[in-house]
């Protein structure tokens, strides 16, 4: 994996990204508050210092005496703002400050920042003073900045140096706790390379019930659900194998037969009838399974309308009274209580023909079929009972697998092709609905199919349902 691309470089860049904003913001505002604190005391230590002078200078004639030595530079201007006297250090050129002077003639006292021509920026205080009772002019106090700016500059390269220092050893711990953090992820992604499908019998350790913990748990779902997608698959794929090898088996000795000598037009027509009766139930099962293929996939057409149960139920009754009394049993119907549901007609005759077929196929001679719909809450409820042998408590979750007979029910001479209950269950999903199973040994199965009631006039469907 190249190094800038993973998550635990960018989670480390975005952790130093962060800090080091996090570290500019505290250092000018920490910057700021140290220079105004200074600025500040500086200015206190002007007025203490005006007022400290005004009451020190003296005037005696052109000239103005102090009793001390002046450290500070002291300007001092007449009533019509011209300089009168300057006294303090002289090797600094000060720049215009008139408009401040101006002011404090006027009696308004003010600071002012002034710039020299040979080194460092002054401070200055400026504020009126009485040479006499009518006489006014300014006093103009002022500092160097240069103690305030190397305070400043060493605080800068202290915050600097400070910063990187910090930067990198954030940048270290940063790294070190992304790669503890993603430890768990890396070793998620190890267990699941090494998962293939012929083995999907691994999990990955959960440890915790953190956000790793809960990714883990709904990744161990996921393998689960696919380590059963596969089984049934393989399932299927043996199964369905089997139900067409022999067939296929059949095919081939029958023509091979047919084919090693010359034989009569009888013995012709009797192979022929027998290819042609397994050529026939191999379409059969190939068009089932052709159905549940596209049923899984969501692209089954349905043709939706309303559809009258009670209507549909009664049809396939007369349909299959001659079955019924061909095998010696009693189809009973009723009560029907003529609910309408939105579904495809063809679709759900295929259906309640496929559990009534399975129901006469397996209920003996002289036992009863009933068939009946009821409404309840917001469904329509079709039953369909036999008297037949019933299915055994431990086959009851598997007999809408495909391909799955239960053998001790069923006998080889029954035929079927172990589909029908699958499409069945596909078609009732399709419509919203569902099929359930109740079965005792020796005493007969009942099959309830629950499909939801029509509704209010809706827009046109459309041609597709998405299977559940």
């Amino acid at each position: 994996m190249i190094a800038h691309k993973s998550i635990k470089f960018r989670l480390t860049v975005w952790y130093l990204i962060a800090f080091a904003l996090i570290l500019v913001v505290f250092g000018t505002v920490a910057y700021y508050l140290l220079s105004r604190a200074l600025y500040r005391n500086l200015d206190e230590s002007l007025k203490a210092r005006v007022l400290e002078l005004k009451g020190t200078i003296k005037f005696e004639g052109e000239r103005v005496l102090f009793d001390r030595k002046l450290d500070e530079i002291v300007l001092i201007y007449d009533a019509d703002g011209r300089l009168w006297q300057r006294l303090g250090p002289a090797n600094l050129a000060i720049s215009d400050v008139q408009g401040t002077v101006q002011q404090a003639l006027f009696g308004t006292p003010s600071f002012v920042s002034a710039e020299t021509e040979n080194g460092p920026n002054i401070r200055m205080y400026a504020t009126p003073i009485n040479i006499d009772s009518q006489t006014r002019a300014a006093l103009v106090v002022g500092r160097v900045t240069t103690d305030i700016l190397s305070v400043l500059a060493a605080f800068r390269m202290v915050m600097l140096n400070s910063s990187i220092l910090v930067v990198l050893l954030a940048g270290v711990g940063g790294w070190f706790l992304a790669g503890r953090t993603l430890k768990p992820v890396e070793r998620m992604a190890d267990i699941a390379r090494g998962i293939g499908e012929s083995d999907l019998s691994r999990r990955i350790d959960v440890v915790g019930d953190d956000e790793l913990g809960r990714l883990a748990s709904t990744l161990n779902g996921m393998i689960a659900r696919l380590e059963e997608a596969f089984v049934k698959q393989r399932q299927f794929v043996a199964d369905a194998s089997h139900e067409l090898r022999t067939p296929l088996a059949v095919l081939q000795a029958e023509s091979s037969l047919a084919l090693e000598k010359t034989r009569d037009p009888e013995e012709y027509r009797r192979s022929l009838e027998l290819v042609s009766q397994e050529v026939a139930y191999m379409s059969e099962i190939v068009g089932k399974l052709l159905v549940l293929a596209r049923s899984d996939s969501g692209c089954e057409p349905l043709n939706v309308q309303d559809v009258d149960l009670a209507g549909l139920l009664a049809e396939l009754g007369q349909d299959l009274e001659a079955l019924a009394q061909e095998k010696g049993l009693r189809l009973g119907l009723g009560p029907l209580d003529g609910p309408t549901v939105r579904g495809d007609r063809v679709k759900l005759r295929q259906l309640f023909m496929n559990i009534l077929d399975n129901a006469i196929r397996y209920t003996p001679a002289g036992g009863e079929v009933a068939l009946s719909v009821s409404r309840q809450d917001e469904q329509a409820v079709v039953a369909v009972r036999d008297t037949g042998a019933g299915i055994p408590e431990d086959h009851l979750p598997f007999i809408f697998d495909r391909f799955y007979r239960v053998d001790k029910v069923r006998t080889n001479g029954e035929g079927g092709t172990g589909l029908g209950l699958a499409i069945a269950t596909s078609i009732a999903r399709m419509h919203g609905g569902s099929i359930e199973v109740e079965s005792r040994v020796g005493e007969g199965t009942t099959f309830l199919v629950r499909l939801p009631l029509a509704g209010p006039p809706q827009k046109p469907p459309t041609t597709e349902l998405p299977t559940p």
